[in-house]
């Protein structure tokens, strides 16, 4: 198990440095490039650890690991794909979301029923969103298969959400789970929830400027001014 908790918290670590310089990072550019690959490396060796060793101790947790690589996986792919068609690979994806929903639906509703819980620490909501969003991902995936690849500000709006998301993820079980791990300085809470919830500012940031049509490239291709800017997110 050692081994693998040593995936889990070197890949976090670096999921958290490379996610927040792809925040930051000029978008499409090399930084971003880079830091975003790093960034999605990091988040599935920390899952990889995360799924192992929840298991191996009977732990609820467990499901986060396959979560958050589907998240990472189905951002990258958003962006990757460009215009073209489906593949296996976003059909395994798909298959993927389909399963990991349906557990978490049915592990948060044998949770909630349980007198004890095997969460009993986490708030409700947080319990019953992971499941929701899940989901709704899904659904994403389902609308995308049937009416095709996503272009412009609706390709933006499916990577920038999953990828924070992911982000926010790791951070908000480091930051606020794990104080122990962390440096002297940053233990102070003001700047504890500052770090985890940053993701998530910035990707309602990102998303506003996606919707008021401002000039943001993705990742591997540069959009320039985004079409029907006040068109529905596919998520």
């Amino acid at each position: 198990m050692r081994v693998w908790l040593f995936l889990h918290i070197a890949g976090g670590s670096l999921a958290i440095i490379a996610g927040y310089a792809a925040l930051f990072a000029p978008k499409g550019q090399w930084l971003h490039r880079r830091a975003g690959l790093l960034f999605v490396w990091g988040m599935l060796a920390l899952g990889a650890g995360a799924t192992v060793v929840g298991l191996a101790h009977d732990k609820a947790t467990w499901l986060g690991g396959p979560v958050v690589a589907y998240y990472v996986l189905t951002g990258l792919r958003t962006v990757r794909r460009g215009g073209g068609p489906a593949t296996g690979t976003d059909l395994a994806l798909t298959g993927l979301g389909v399963a990991i929903a349906i557990t978490s639906l049915t592990l948060t509703v044998m949770d909630l029923m349980s007198p004890s819980g095997a969460l009993p620490n986490v708030p409700l909501p947080l319990r019953v969103m992971s499941p929701a969003l899940l989901l709704l991902a899904v659904r994403g995936d389902l609308l995308v298969r049937r009416s095709g690849p996503l272009t412009g500000n609706r390709r933006l709006w499916r990577h920038l959400w999953r990828m924070c998301y992911a982000m926010f993820a790791a951070t908000g079980s480091f930051f606020l789970g794990q104080p122990k791990f962390i440096p002297e300085p940053l233990r102070n809470w003001p700047l504890r929830i500052t770090l985890a919830v940053l993701p998530l500012v910035m990707l309602f940031y990102w998303m506003w400027r996606v919707r008021r049509g401002r000039n943001v490239a993705a990742p591997t291709l540069s959009l320039g001014a985004l079409p029907h800017p006040r068109s529905e997110p596919v998520i």
